[in-house]
């Protein structure tokens, strides 16, 4: 999946189909999902082997856009969409609309895109690859003056999370990025959205795509539903499970809030509805699990937490 954001924190730019949301109600569901998951991908950063700046900013390209969204790129083919309040960019002094010309050195004029990729992407490739103690150094370009921004990003898990307004699963995570689906995201109350993001990032945590392609598990076809693969495939369905309720501990959620979920009505819309799964677990089957580590794990039900019971299965083979 190539529909990766380009930005540091969790940078969520959507792309606007005919007919759909407007761009304020987007735009609003961005900014949620954000600040939810730089709180979830900062508190959770020790878990995490790969990490990133987490700025607050959310940024998109005009290379997502067709020519009615050119006027929001003034400033820089490479833009902020909006910034999480209280971040290391809105501490910074930057704002929607500012336009983005340089990252660490680097002119974003001289950036190409490869392949399905927008520009967003290639920025988000930049980032990511700075040296843990670095700032991100930007230029910026606001209303015909530039200047520069120096951010002292604190580092969360390397996981971007965006809306989609896309045909697809109502949330889903390919170990680089994670997708919310809009309807299904604007449905959810924030600790509904806090217990999604939770499952999707367990598995980024633990490595289960990387863990899947070398044991040759089929993870996105009909195949992934018989045999060995929906074997692998619900067990790693169980550890994203498990590793949630952690996670959300760690964040300052009360872990109960996974077992109340999957027994609630929204819980059974992002199992799949009401048809059994061959992969996942049914709700009450999963709230058992969520109340069982609880139970062994997190007696107080808060954090902070570490996990190594699971931790350890990254470096086991599927």
């Amino acid at each position: 999946m190539r529909t990766l954001l380009a930005a540091i924190a969790v940078m969520l730019a959507v792309v606007l189909p005919a007919q759909a949301q407007t761009s304020e109600e987007l735009s609003a569901q961005d900014l949620r999902l954000a600040r939810i998951a730089d709180a979830m991908l900062l508190a959770n950063a020790r878990l995490c082997r790969q990490t990133m700046p987490v700025t607050g900013m959310i940024l998109h390209s005009a290379d997502q856009y067709g020519e009615d969204a050119q006027a929001l790129f003034a400033n820089s083919s490479l833009a902020v969409a909006s910034v999480v309040p209280g971040s290391a960019a809105d501490l910074a002094g930057l704002r929607a609309n500012d336009g983005i010309v340089g990252i660490s050195g680097r002119e974003v004029a001289a950036m190409h895109p490869n392949g399905g990729d927008h520009l967003r992407e290639v920025a988000f490739f930049d980032l990511t690859s700075l040296p843990e103690e670095s700032t991100v150094d930007l230029v910026v370009s606001r209303a015909g003056d530039r200047f520069a921004v120096s951010l002292a990003a604190p580092r969360g898990c390397r996981s971007l999370v965006e809306i989609l307004v896309a045909d697809g699963p109502n949330a889903r995570s390919d170990g680089r990025v994670i997708q919310l689906q809009y309807h299904f995201a604007a449905s959810l109350t924030d600790e509904q959205i806090a217990v999604v993001l939770a499952h999707e990032l367990a598995h980024t945590v633990l490595e289960h795509r990387r863990r899947k392609e070398a044991a040759g598990i089929d993870n996105d076809s009909i195949m992934r539903h018989v045999g060995r693969n929906q074997q692998v495939n619900r067990q790693a369905e169980v550890e994203a499970d498990r590793l949630s309720v952690h996670l959300l501990a760690n964040a300052g959620y009360d872990p109960a809030i996974v077992a109340n979920f999957w027994r609630s009505a929204e819980g059974e819309e992002a199992g799949g509805g009401s048809m059994p799964s061959f992969v996942y677990p049914s709700q009450a089957a999963r709230a058992e699990i969520a109340g069982r580590e609880i139970a062994m794990y997190l007696p107080l039900r808060q954090g902070p937490t570490w996990p190594g019971h699971l931790l350890e299965l990254r470096d086991r083979a599927f």
